[in-house]
């Protein structure tokens, strides 16, 4: 049975889409800051926890304000957002550290699609009381992390098109774009878990 009050759903979702999509952004400025303090601290320049902790905590910081103003849940939704994202890629590096592991990129995906599944076992706890289609999340999450993932992977695998502008350019356009993928997947599922007022059908 639906516990939680209704929500406007257009305006949950367009807040979502747009938080997630800023703080895909801010992910991106954590990532680049963790990369430098990991390589002068510790000559880390091919460690990787640093990308899930820097994606998890941009997302989970903008995700969670949206959350606490339409469901009550707070912090805590950011937090989950940066240990589900961050494990995966720690353990990527440990592994690494022990000599086993996946090639640099085909491991960053796949920590992303890992991190996407644990992310939304651990926020779906938080949603439960919301609804029976909550059990939906998990799916969402890993769908949606999975394929932001992808997104600045499609310059180099799928358009074939060499260094120069015109391929930074659309590197760049991939990478924006997978925090408006993530936004949108994520966003239309939570509207649709979610019990909606009457006027915002």
């Amino acid at each position: 049975m639906d516990t939680a009050s209704a929500v406007d759903a257009r305006r949950l979702l367009a807040r979502w889409v747009f938080a997630t999509f800023w703080g895909w952004l801010l992910g991106f400025v954590f990532m680049m800051a963790g990369a430098i303090t990991a390589d002068l601290a510790m000559g880390a320049e091919r460690a990787q926890f640093f990308i899930g902790l820097g994606m998890g905590a941009g997302i989970g910081y903008a995700q969670a304000r949206v959350t606490s103003q339409f469901l009550g849940i707070g912090d805590r939704w950011g937090w989950l957002t940066v240990a589900g994202m961050g494990a995966p890629f720690i353990m990527a590096d440990l592994l690494r550290i022990a000599g086993i592991g996946l090639p640099f990129f085909p491991s960053i995906w796949l920590c992303a699609s890992c991190g996407g599944l644990l992310v939304g076992l651990l926020q779906h706890p938080l949603l439960r009381r919301h609804g029976s289609r909550a059990r939906w999340w998990v799916a969402a999450s890993l769908a949606g992390w999975l394929l932001a993932g992808a997104t600045p992977l499609l310059y180099g695998t799928l358009l074939g098109i060499g260094p120069g502008a015109v391929a930074a350019v659309i590197n760049i356009g991939a990478i924006l774009l997978g925090g408006a993928v993530l936004g949108v997947v994520t966003g239309a599922t939570l509207v649709w878990v979610l019990p909606a007022e009457p006027h915002a059908a």
